[in-house]
């Protein structure tokens, strides 16, 4: 059964306001957290999380979805991929492997109907 063009469009909503918020309020709880000594590994946990928080934002409002998602995957993933090739499990970090492939799905997916962008 093939889905209706109404039901994607609802679909791809639910999708957006899912992955963008919930990137948006995981980075703003690291950002709001961020206290210490300025070293270079605290700038660069901070600078994922403003990133997080600003392709978090644009996927939100469905402003450009596509570059903003795959922006998005390739700040989640690269904490997975290093995880990997340091040893740890492929199944190791299941939230982190769920909010890469999310916004994964919404890259290939885009804004849909009511993007901000269209």
């Amino acid at each position: 059964m093939a889905a209706s063009k109404n039901r994607i469009d609802w679909a791809l909503l639910l999708l957006r306001l899912a992955v963008g918020g919930m990137a948006a309020v995981q980075a703003f709880a690291v950002l709001r957290g961020a206290h210490g000594a300025i070293t270079f590994a605290h700038a660069a946990g901070w600078g994922l999380a403003l990133g997080e928080l600003i392709c978090g934002g644009m996927i939100l409002i469905g402003l450009w979805v596509p570059l903003a998602g795959g922006i998005l995957a390739a700040l989640l993933g690269w904490p997975l991929v290093h995880g990997w090739l340091h040893g740890s499990g492929l199944l190791s970090n299941l939230g982190g492997l769920f909010r890469l492939l999310a916004g994964l799905a919404c890259a290939l997916g885009g804004g849909g109907k009511w993007a901000l962008e269209r």
